[in-house]
């Protein structure tokens, strides 16, 4: 009987753990709650990645940024969808889920879209995917505009280090 009750108790354990970890929280981000983020780096340098699910370059790209944020763990991964709000459940999380990522991703609520372009850099087009890296300062040391490859990110993010 106490093993049979083990079992149970490990059994909803491991379900309810499984339920716990595989839901994904995507909050909205504006312009306070960004320049929160890049100002309060705690030690970390912080990889910045503006994305969105109907970019074919930002879908390409996105598995490279999941692989860097397993192998650089000194740095803060994060991501801003500018999909819709609305489409969260229907396409943003699905879209997490499928690449496995691991570090935290918000949706896009700034005012207008000028906006979040000028808060992260002046001379950014607002083409995407953007990249934005910043040392453990919050001083913005790398402005990256369109798809890059595995190997090309991990060597800004080697830079950054130094």
């Amino acid at each position: 009987m106490k093993k049979i009750l083990a079992l149970l108790i490990s059994i909803f354990f491991v379900i309810g753990f499984n339920l716990i970890d595989n839901d994904i929280l995507i909050d909205k981000i504006d312009k306070p709650k960004l320049q929160k983020l890049i100002k309060e780096r705690k030690g970390k340098i912080l990889f910045l990645n503006v994305w969105a699910t109907w970019c074919v370059p930002c879908r390409e790209e996105f598995p490279s940024i999941v692989k860097l944020s397993n192998e650089f763990k000194d740095v803060e991964f994060v991501g801003i969808s500018v999909d819709f709000p609305e489409e969260i459940e229907t396409k943003i999380k699905p879209f997490l889920k499928r690449n496995n990522a691991n570090f935290q991703n918000y949706v896009n609520s700034f005012s207008n879209d000028e906006e979040l372009i000028n808060t992260l850099n002046e001379k950014w087009s607002g083409a995407i995917p953007a990249t934005f890296i910043y040392d453990k300062k919050g001083k913005q040391i790398y402005f990256i505009e369109g798809k890059k490859s595995y190997g090309e990110f991990k060597k800004y993010l080697e830079k950054a280090r130094q």
